[in-house]
């Protein structure tokens, strides 16, 4: 009976992490496409890709900053929750430790500025794009994963991004306003980012500990793997814009950006709720024993296919109807951008499950590292390859051929191992109704008796 509640309770609060977290993805990514019919239509797709050339630089600095926390951190504090010492401990290191990234990653940042001539050109842009690696000292995301406790992150970011949504439509009213929209996201997120921090030090009662440098360097360390694995996975996303900005013009990673914006949205609000709430609650399961988390995946996985699989049909149906809706005309030459990418939200997420839900939880951080690595010269070679001829087409199918590659390694190395992802019997309609219903009902209002 005790069993049964505690069973209840888990999925209640896997649940509402769900929803949580599709909000947050909505408020990160739906809300600022409010404004992007107006926005496209006045700074045109040379601007747009500007922007987007930055964003995808900045991208980097970013990923040195996040290091591996959100699942490095979250795996170890999701063990023991309840443990405050644990808590202000791990609390602590990741603080120190990523105030030293963004020290070095400034750095570095300030000389690239000046010494290549490609960000000379752009450096009002680019300046205003870093702001947003200021508002991850204070994210502190990975704690609210491991604590399961996500409904405070939803609200913060949706106050954030009414406002800057709104401050984008006052602000940007002719071509050249363009370069105050990364200023106007960084800002955003850093309010929030503050905001979500001070809560969390009264709500968990947090504590700073004297962290030194050399144990800021032993996390770093400890942590290399995931990290380095999580650099390459980027090598195959954002360094598609960053070459095809290189080779090609502004105006085709405009067009590349447009449809891949809409894709990272769509994969955003579809599948990241998924697995940032899947993550913990699959961990929990993989620390009561390998085959009953095995056993979660198992039943997960239908409901992905089944549920991203026509959520990416539809994306392909609807392709130019949405990107001529949201960009204008001028940005038609983005359709087949979308279309070629409607299924990568499903592959994404399956790759999620497999390396992240099964390998990270298993302690198999090395095979998921060398996927890793094998996908992004993968994607390098075919990008050198596909875009000096096809542009940003090129960048398009490497995208989906890279995907592809992972999902097929990580199925091969998994059933090598005699982890079987698959079960054919939880693919029935009527199985995953049994897996699902509960989950609705919650939600459903109580009656009232008269």
């Amino acid at each position: 009976m005790v069993q049964s509640v505690t069973t209840q309770k888990s999925k209640q609060q896997l649940t509402k992490n769900v929803l949580s977290l599709t909000v947050v993805q909505i408020a990160t990514y739906v809300m600022p496409l409010i404004s992007v019919p107006i926005i496209s239509r006045i700074i045109g797709p040379e601007k747009y890709g500007i922007i987007n050339f930055a964003a995808a630089l900045i991208t980097y600095f970013t990923l040195i900053i996040s290091y591996s926390f959100d699942f490095s951190a979250t795996r170890k504090l999701a063990k023991s929750p309840d443990d405050a010492a644990l808590r202000n401990q791990i609390f602590s290191e990741v603080f120190f430790t990523q105030c030293l990234l963004f020290a070095l990653s400034t750095a570095a940042f300030a000389v690239l500025l000046f010494t290549v001539e490609d960000f000379k050109a752009n450096q009002t842009v680019l300046i205003f794009s870093y702001t947003l690696c200021i508002s991850l000292l204070f994210t502190q995301n990975w704690l609210y994963q491991a604590m399961q406790d996500l409904s405070k992150v939803a609200l913060f970011n949706l106050i954030s991004r009414l406002m800057f949504t709104a401050s984008i439509i006052l602000v940007i009213r002719q071509n050249e306003d363009y370069i105050w929209q990364p200023l106007l996201i960084g800002l955003s997120q850093t309010i929030v980012a503050l905001l979500s921090f001070f809560w969390a030090i009264r709500r968990y009662k947090l504590k700073f500990l004297h962290t030194p440098l050399r144990r800021c360097a032993q996390v770093l360390w400890e942590e290399k793997t995931i990290f380095l694995s999580l650099i390459f996975v980027n090598l195959y996303s954002s360094t598609n814009t960053v070459i095809l900005g290189f080779f090609q013009s502004q105006e085709q990673v405009g067009y590349y950006t447009a449809g891949q914006r809409l894709i990272i949205i769509a994969q955003s609000v579809l599948a990241m709720p998924l697995a940032q709430a899947f993550y913990p609650f699959i961990g929990k399961a993989f620390g009561e024993g390998r085959q009953q988390g095995l056993q979660v995946v198992q039943k997960l996985v239908p409901m992905i296919v089944l549920f991203l699989g026509t959520a990416s049909i539809a994306m392909f149906v609807l392709g130019p109807f949405v990107i001529t809706l949201f960009y204008g005309p001028q940005f038609e030459a983005a359709v087949p951008v979308f279309r070629i990418l409607a299924i990568v939200p499903l592959l994404f997420s399956l790759n999620n499950v497999f390396g992240v839900q099964i390998m990270l939880n298993l302690g198999m951080d090395t095979q998921f590292f060398k996927i890793s690595v094998a996908a992004a010269f993968v994607s390098i070679l075919l990008n050198l390859m596909l875009i000096r001829q096809w542009g940003y087409i090129g960048t398009t199918l490497n995208w989906l051929a890279t995907e592809l590659f992972i999902l097929i390694c990580m199925c091969t190395v998994l059933i090598k191992r005699g982890i079987n992802p698959f079960n054919r019997a939880y693919f029935r309609l009527s199985v995953i109704g049994e897996y699902i219903q509960p989950m609705i009902k919650r939600f459903q209002p109580a009656k009232v008796n008269p």
